[in-house]
């Protein structure tokens, strides 16, 4: 997830719900990272999660971002009714810190 020059801390900072629109896009024209092998790191970590809280990777991602400190929205973009009830089922699973930062490292991210 990019900031996008501080808009994350502005919106927590303010009150201001974010909603991730077509959250599981790798880039604009590159698709989504979910089971893309340009992502290995992520998706072995994506796929360890979710067979540990029996959901799709889906859900894994979906868990992720309803669990970013910014309280964030997901909107699928996706009329496909097994997304819809895959991305749902992440919505019930609570990640545990160590699991949200794993996530966050194999996604390429530092943490300070």
């Amino acid at each position: 997830m990019r900031d996008g020059g501080g808009i994350v801390e502005y919106c927590r900072i303010n009150g201001i719900t974010i909603q991730a629109w077509s959250p599981f896009q790798a880039g604009f024209f590159s698709g989504v990272f979910l089971d893309n092998p340009d992502y290995p790191e992520l998706n072995a970590v994506i796929d360890r999660l979710a067979e540990k809280h029996d959901v799709t990777p889906i859900g894994i991602a979906t868990a992720w971002i309803t669990r970013h400190p910014a309280n964030m929205q997901v909107v699928l973009g996706t009329t496909t009714p097994q997304r819809v009830s895959d991305a749902a089922a992440g919505s019930d699973i609570v990640l545990t810190r160590p699991e949200w930062y794993e996530l966050f490292r194999a996604a390429g991210h530092t943490v300070p």
